[in-house]
């Protein structure tokens, strides 16, 4: 983790100008295709919704603003996030839980996939070791059952929180491609919609090269 210069850092004035508001959010809902990376998964029988969440943690990693985090007066910077992500348990209620940071797709496949068995018989809330209240994450939800054109992530309101959430929806087969409705919501000290078109880019070009990032699980 570092902490941001302020004195040098371009985003200075965003940040204060946003950072006191409150509502400081920024959020847009696109459609992303998918056609690429769901016919990789399909032959290499690899799970979509995981290879999807590792596309955005690799992201993470080439994207600063994804990492950084207002904490008072000062914006720091994590090295590396984890995905903070959302499940049904075998109830039908809702999970938390954290998924960590893996080097490659194999390790965080495996490690994804024992939470996700965790949470499918959890009766907790959260379900994680890493805290709570930590902000070096990157919170993550589906709805798979939905094809949305807008969604509201619930947010706190003072003080705000400077964590991105993104949430997708329900595939939708058009002639030949495939595409799904993808939010992210941002602070807007943070990231103006520069940024958020250069991430959804970003996502859509690994979604057209799966081959470059994931491997087929053994």
């Amino acid at each position: 983790m570092k902490i941001i210069d302020m004195d040098s850092w371009p985003r200075r004035q965003q940040f204060e100008l946003y950072r006191d508001l409150d509502m400081p959010y920024v959020g847009i809902c696109a459609d992303v295709e998918i056609t690429a990376l769901l016919a990789y998964c399909q032959q290499h029988q690899l799970s979509s919704y995981r290879a999807i969440i590792y596309a955005v943690l690799l992201l993470s990693d080439e994207l600063p603003w994804l990492r950084q985090r207002i904490r008072g007066e000062q914006v720091i910077e994590h090295e590396q996030l984890v995905i903070g992500a959302t499940a049904l348990s075998d109830d039908q209620q809702l999970r938390f839980s954290r998924i960590p940071h893996q080097s490659n797709w194999p390790e965080f496949n495996a490690e994804a996939k024992r939470i996700g068995a965790m949470l499918a018989h959890s009766r907790q809330l959260f379900n994680d070791d890493t805290g709570s209240d930590s902000d070096g994450a990157i919170f993550v939800s589906c709805l798979p059952w939905l094809r949305f054109t807008q969604f509201t992530h619930p947010v706190p309101v003072q003080p705000s929180c400077s964590i991105p959430r993104l949430g997708w929806g329900k595939y939708d087969k058009q002639a030949e491609r495939t595409v799904m409705p993808l939010s992210l919501q941002v602070h807007h000290g943070l990231a103006d919609g520069i940024h958020i078109a250069q991430f959804y880019q970003k996502l859509e070009q690994r979604f057209a090269t799966p081959e470059q990032w994931l491997t087929p699980v053994r």
